[in-house]
């Protein structure tokens, strides 16, 4: 066929390259690189996609990406699949079924019973919408592999269908799915009762609560940890969950639903892991118990004695996510203090993540204001900076703070600490550290010459925002609120509102009353700064919320003008 004038996606590119890809598709065998595979997979997805519509040269390819699908002698058949499911997604932004996937559908179908259990299980991607389809593959499949990803869409698309118009609730697909997911509930398979509870969430969003007898029972069985990794896959992912994963979903489900309940769940889960000896499931309870307290204040009181209970256990992993937890709790950690303490020189690591045991031990007592912190506290926060490998760390998992994150809350300690700040910042200046910035805010915070001896410019400015105008400040905070996006202007705003020192009795006080009763971080971080952006939000509101009420607009001209 002519592919000259058909339209390609990637600016600067014939069509008549798809052909060329598709060859190199087509031959390659078991001896092809990895390497060579995924770049000439990925140049066939640059030519043929483009989000919201398939080009027209996607819908010329379309018999031959499915003729390689069919074909068990080509390599790479899930990655053709992904790509025809994207295709098709996109082809049906203006018609469901455009003509070309009409004539296509009976030939890719037959996919869904493929031999091979990772072809049916990508497959399942062109029906995850239809509640009657998934139904259909159920009563076919038997790989369990291919049964745990049928049944999570199937409580997702029974949920999306709904009963049809003119019909009872007991009809339909979404009745029988129902039906099905409660005999599941209570059957002999223990992998497939922990996926019907996931599974019949979007249908009941109670169930996994009402659930909670079986899920810790089967969640804290060691025997049973193992056989999630085999089998639990979801539709689009590559590689099988863990048990920690299904734990995380379920967490997240029942904090939706109720907090508190998910902070005794993975309670629970700690405290059947020490029966049993499980430190994968303790390691796993904390892991939940942080994203809870991440996300909300709420979990706090009943996160400190979980933590705490587990400051001393002999397993690294959890000693390290303890002594996080209760670092970050902050002042409500202080009746630990001395078993904080007794663990500032604890070696103990968590893998992939940064620090020791003891580094968080010293940050929790540098947030508690226990003096015991201070000795080589600045030598142990910069010592991670002096090694060329650097830091490692996922944003949103426990680790260590910013070095200025710990030390600028400690101006009260600050004599004692300048000498050793003052010596960072020599050597850093020296070698151009990552921690210059940072130092030079931490001496700023405590009211401290941020230069060096004979230093007249700065390479890194400090920035210092004026004040807003009333209108633009409280412009600002109804904007922010309404929209529960907490952006760098928000802080500002307050504090222009602070200075000018009064506040109505309208809107803005409304609004700023609701945020503070909400339970949520008001924060845009997804690690441990959440926790102190929201109290050092909190605050704000609370001085705001503090003003007497008046009218004027006193205070400094509108813009945020730098000096």
């Amino acid at each position: 066929m002519d592919w000259h004038e058909l339209e390609a996606e990637r600016p600067g590119c014939s069509a008549t390259e798809i052909p060329k890809v598709l060859r190199r598709i087509a031959r390659a065998d078991t001896a092809t690189p990895t390497s060579t595979l995924e770049r000439t997979q990925g140049d066939l997805q640059d030519l043929l996609l483009e989000p919201g519509r398939v080009t027209e040269a996607g819908t010329a390819a379309l018999p031959f990406l499915v003729d390689l699908a069919l074909d068990p002698d080509t390599v790479g058949r899930p990655f053709l699949l992904e790509l025809l499911a994207d295709l098709a997604h996109d082809g049906a932004a203006d018609h469901p079924r455009p003509t070309a996937w009409r004539q296509q559908w009976p030939r890719l179908r037959t996919l869904l019973a493929d031999p091979d259990p990772e072809v049916r299980r990508t497959a399942l991607r062109f029906i995850a919408d239809r509640a009657a389809a998934l139904l259909e593959r159920w009563q076919q499949e038997t790989d369990p592999s291919v049964r745990v990803p049928l049944l999570l869409a199937l409580g997702r698309a029974a949920a999306s269908d709904g009963p049809a118009a003119g019909s009872r609730a007991s009809d339909g697909p979404a009745a029988e799915v129902r039906a099905l997911l409660d005999g599941l509930l209570h059957g002999e398979d223990r992998v497939l009762r922990v996926t019907a509870v996931i599974a019949a969430a979007p249908l009941d969003p109670r169930t996994p609560q009402r659930a909670l007898p079986v899920l810790l029972e089967l969640l804290a069985d060691p025997a049973l940890a193992p056989e999630f990794e085999k089998v639990w896959y979801e539709i689009g992912c590559e590689y099988p969950y863990d048990r920690d994963d299904v734990v995380s979903r379920v967490v997240h489900l029942l904090e939706q639903h109720d907090p508190l309940t998910a902070v005794s769940f993975v309670a629970d889960l700690a405290a059947a892991g020490r029966r049993t000896g499980d430190a994968g499931l303790r390691r796993c309870a904390l892991d939940g118990a942080w994203k809870l307290l991440r996300d909300r204040p709420s979990p706090a009181a009943a996160v400190l004695p979980l933590a705490a209970g587990l400051l001393e256990d002999e397993d690294d992993g959890v000693r390290y996510r303890a002594a996080h937890l209760l670092a970050v709790l902050g002042r409500r950690a202080a009746p630990h203090a001395d078993r904080l303490a007794a663990r500032l020189d604890d070696p103990g690591e968590a893998e992939f993540f940064d620090g020791t045991v003891g580094d968080h031990a010293r940050w929790a007592l540098t947030r508690i204001g226990d003096s015991r912190a201070l000795p080589d506290l600045v030598e142990r926060l910069v010592a991670p900076y002096r090694d060329m490998q650097g830091r490692g760390y996922c944003i949103g998992d426990p680790r260590q703070p910013d070095v200025a994150d710990v030390l600028r809350p400690l101006r009260a300690h600050a004599q004692l600490l300048l000498p050793a700040v003052r010596e960072a910042l020599r050597d850093e200046v020296a070698r151009t550290g990552w921690l210059v910035r940072d130092l030079r805010d931490v001496l700023r915070a405590w009211g401290e010459d941020p230069l060096l001896p004979g230093e007249t410019d700065l390479h890194h400015p400090h920035w210092v925002p004026r004040p807003m105008s009333p209108a633009d400040a409280e412009a600002t905070v109804l904007a922010c609120a309404a929209d529960g996006e907490l952006l760098g202007r928000f802080g500002h705003a307050l504090d222009s509102i602070t200075a000018r020192g009064h506040l109505g009795s309208g809107p803005v006080r409304q609004a700023l009353t609701a945020l503070r009763a909400a339970d949520r971080r008001l924060t845009a971080y997804g690690d441990y700064r959440a926790l102190l952006q929201d109290e050092e939000i909190r605050a704000k509101i609370d001085s705001v919320l503090a003003l007497p009420e008046g009218t004027g607009a006193r205070g400094a001209p509108g813009g945020e003008a730098h000096g």
